[in-house]
């Protein structure tokens, strides 16, 4: 009987290391899967808020780690008056092992990126900021006709920052997130090769219907360095003092987080997709880092240049905001829901995913999460709905 106890107890040892190992070399992320629910919890638990923080916003964070599969979050919530509240929880690696995600912690923007380069797109001196967004766009670049079509010649900049110059990412492929095998083969054409443009047929007519596509604001980007002699970066800089508020560039800094790939369909954090695409180009659409907080208060500071951008508003064009990514006021998708009109910016890469929301108040909230929950939906409706319940009373 002795022998056939150890035999047991050996049996059920090697299951308990061979399976668990089995699984891992099977499907890592089926293992990151089982196991998230724990982490979760961890992550919840870890949640610190400022004290001027609303107990919702606490709650919000706690959802967005058990609920939405983000094992760390920043959640930042800006009152009409200015006034900013702060939330984080997780690490920024292995749960307790390592550093506390802190307010300041960087982490990838996505593309929240495009608030900030609107801002410094549209923060022109008044007296050229008409003339400036009613701008051809071949004409600020130089581009001389014949086109391929000649659709091209009727871009305006106000087209681009409304994501209704011409470019559906839909039907054709978006060069910026093209993924390259080195940072010298297949770079995007823009901001490299702008001749390409003339080359280039569009989707749709611009100024007839709304496209999102991450060309719009690399266009934009370089052709305010065109017209202003000057980089929008350089502008963003000096003139916004973007690094004042925890901003940066991912292709200068990349953040110490690690990222939750388990629905991501790669196989690690370290799986190289930052690796392969071209940041310096996709600066303009989505290549920031920063804090939730820190955004925040960016923003906060240019609520003027948030109001230009509702005020882009192209009413000729035909769009049912009761549906999500229909309709564009400047980067702002606004959308109704249960009858109140908000404008939003999503945020997603693999491993991660943000959203911006502001309500007809102006109360805004910025969340900034290290996963990408399923559905991919989920996370933004709840924070939408965290503001619909809670924003009014700001």
């Amino acid at each position: 009987m002795r022998i056939y106890y150890r035999l047991l107890i050996y049996s059920i040892v090697l299951l308990l290391v061979f399976i668990p190992w089995l699984a891992w070399e099977t499907d890592r992320n089926m293992v990151r899967r089982w196991i998230y629910p724990a982490q979760g919890q961890l992550a919840a638990w870890s949640t610190r808020c400022d004290a001027q923080a609303p107990r919702w916003l606490d709650t919000l964070a706690r959802a967005m780690a058990t609920a939405h599969d983000s094992p760390a979050n920043q959640l930042a919530f800006v009152t009409r008056s200015g006034a900013v509240s702060v939330c984080t929880n997780g690490w920024e690696g292995a749960p307790i092992l390592s550093p506390r995600l802190a307010p300041d912690t960087p982490m990838r923007l996505a593309s929240l990126s495009k608030i900030v380069s609107f801002i410094g797109l549209t923060g022109v001196p008044a007296a050229e900021q008409a003339a400036w967004l009613d701008a051809p766009l071949v004409e600020v670049l130089g581009l001389a006709s014949p086109y391929a079509d000649a659709r091209v010649g009727r871009i305006r900049v106000r087209d681009l920052l409304n994501h209704s110059a011409g470019f559906d990412r839909l039907k054709t492929e978006d060069p910026i997130t093209r993924f390259q095998n080195t940072r010298k083969q297949q770079r995007p054409w823009c901001p490299y090769d702008l001749g390409t443009l003339a080359h280039t047929r569009l989707d749709y007519a611009p100024g007839s219907r709304f496209a999102y596509h991450n060309l719009d604001y690399c266009l934009a980007a370089a052709a305010y360095e065109k017209r202003f002699g000057r980089s929008l970066w350089t502008a963003l800089a000096e003139d916004f003092h973007l690094h004042d508020h925890g901003l940066d560039w991912l292709d200068q800094r990349d953040t110490p987080v690690a990222y939750n790939f388990m629905h991501a369909g790669l196989t690690s954090p370290d799986a190289g997709f930052v690796q392969r695409l071209d940041w310096y180009a996709a600066r303009a659409p989505m290549g920031l880092t920063g804090n939730a907080g820190g955004l925040a208060r960016f923003i906060d500071a240019q609520r003027p240049l948030l109001t230009l951008a509702q005020n882009l508003r192209d009413d000729s064009i035909a769009c049912d905001a009761r549906q999500l990514f229909a309709c564009y006021d400047g980067f702002l998708n606004r959308v109704e829901v249960d009858g109140q009109r908000l404008w939003q910016q999503g945020g997603y890469l693999y491993g991660m995913a943000a959203l911006f929301v502001m309500d007809e108040a102006g109360n805004f909230i910025v969340w900034l999460g290290a996963g990408e929950g399923r559905p991919l939906t989920a996370a933004p409706q709840q924070v939408r709905q965290a503001l619909l319940e809670n924003g009014g009373g700001a």
